[in-house]
């Protein structure tokens, strides 16, 4: 195989990448991103999380010119990306990729952003660097995966994303990006994911440390910081860095129908099947067995005191569905205590497949039993998660999902505008045309 890039040289893929010149595919699959992790961001807003990050960076990181997603002036750079991430995540809605476990975008795009408007870019640059920043992100995740037996958090790799995403945005020399990879590595937040996922918490998967510090990485660079080799200058690096300009890895993102973590979805996929199929419904059900993998077993099944572990959950989300027919922002944030859905959780049992285990985490799947008030026993058939690459969202679920979170905070009039102008993201002439669409005293 030719060697494209060599191990050290994936400073010249984030000096040379254009996405002008990117297929029409992924152009289309880059706004299909930048529209979700958009609506993402706004909807997370109306999180305590983002409220306690949003007081706090304000006070520590003082005035700049990056805004805060739905606020009414703009703090500095890395202050926005730490806020603007954390709300981007705050729902467990945006995007990921099933090699990483993570969610690159809630990383990259808020730092690109906040780094995008401070250097004034226009719509087309933007887009430049928010592909750059995806391709890297996902690559980095999958090597960290692939070097580190343990599963760590999203901000671990997507920090070395974001780093280079505004690397390019700075217009770093190859040997100051080189530098921003390897500072944003060793500076990351190299986190032990499960312990998280047994107790949620507000750190969820560490990506508003992980976007500022990634963004923070590039910005010490430009002031002459200087950092250790990353992980791409490494040997098991040479197929990813082969792959730049000719896979592109943000066409195999998945995107999330549901406020909760990814695992618990495909039991939703299941229960789904079983109602429609059954006319089944939570008044004439007694039990319910849902067979998963192992990850996915692990999530809490206590009854929720707070959104994080409403989200962090497999049993709450499958009965939320059961009971309200969606798992949304409502179930998540106002709904975690409803006696009617915790009497479901109640009827809920967990098994652990080897089949479902051995297709980890390619594939997450899942499968359920129903048994009704009768003693009638359904049986659904496997299912993954619904909106991964191959088993994707339609474009108008796409943008009902996008309504569903913009609207009730923007309205329809602005929604509409949102949307339209990410459509044609590369005729602005500055992205804080964009800006203004997001932050509330726009008139």
């Amino acid at each position: 195989m030719e060697v494209l890039f060599a191990p050290g040289n994936l400073a010249e893929y984030v000096r040379g990448e254009s996405y002008s010149s990117a297929p029409a595919q992924v152009k289309l699959a880059l706004k299909e991103a930048l529209a979700d992790i958009i609506a993402c961001t706004i909807a997370g807003t109306k999180t305590e999380a983002f409220d306690i990050v949003k007081k706090f960076s304000e006070s520590q990181w003082g005035f700049g010119e990056s805004s805060i997603f739905m606020g009414s002036h703009k703090i500095s750079a890395s202050g926005a990306a730490l806020v603007n991430a954390t709300s981007a995540n705050a729902l467990d809605m945006d995007d990921g990729h099933r090699l990483v476990k993570g969610h690159p975008g809630a990383v990259v795009f808020p730092a690109v952003f906040a780094a995008a408007e401070e250097f004034n870019l226009s719509g087309l640059e933007y887009m430049s660097s928010l592909l750059i920043g995806y391709e890297v992100a996902i690559r980095a995740g999958i090597l960290a995966h692939h070097l580190r037996p343990e599963y760590h958090c999203t901000g671990s790799w997507g920090a070395i994303g974001a780093a280079a995403g505004v690397g390019r945005v700075l217009g770093l020399s190859k040997g100051e990006i080189n530098h921003a990879l390897g500072i944003a590595e060793y500076q990351s937040t190299y986190s032990p994911m499960m312990r998280c996922i047994e107790k949620p918490s507000m750190l969820k998967d560490g990506i508003g440390w992980g976007s500022m510090t990634g963004i923070s990485a590039a910005y010490l660079v430009k002031g002459g910081f200087t950092g250790i080799p990353s992980l791409f200058e490494m040997e098991e690096a040479v197929p990813y860095l082969n792959e730049l300009g000719q896979l592109y890895r943000i066409e195999e993102l998945y995107y999330k129908p549901y406020a909760c973590c990814r695992w618990a979805q495909p039991g939703i996929e299941a229960l789904k099947e079983l109602l429609e199929k059954y006319n089944l419904g939570a008044g004439n059900v007694s039990k319910i067995r849902v067979y998963t993998f192992t990850e996915s077993a692990s999530l809490s099944r206590s009854h929720p005191k707070n959104t994080e572990e409403a989200q962090y959950n497999l049993t709450y989300p499958i009965a939320a569905y059961l009971y309200s027919g969606e798992v949304g922002s409502k179930q998540v944030l106002k709904e975690f205590k409803n006696p009617k859905i915790l009497r479901i959780m109640d009827m809920i049992e967990v098994y652990v497949s080897d089949e479902f285990n051995r297709e980890f985490p390619k594939k997450a799947l899942s499968r359920m039993e129903i048994e009704d008030s009768e003693g009638k026993l359904f049986s659904s058939g496997i299912h993954q998660a619904k909106g991964d690459y191959d088993y994707p969202l339609s474009l108008p679920e796409k943008r009902k999902k996008f309504n569903s979170l913009v609207e009730p905070i923007l309205g329809k009039k602005r929604c509409d505008d949102l949307f339209h102008c990410i459509q044609n993201i590369e005729e602005l002439k500055n992205i804080r045309e964009l800006s203004k669409k997001i932050q509330i005293n726009e008139t």
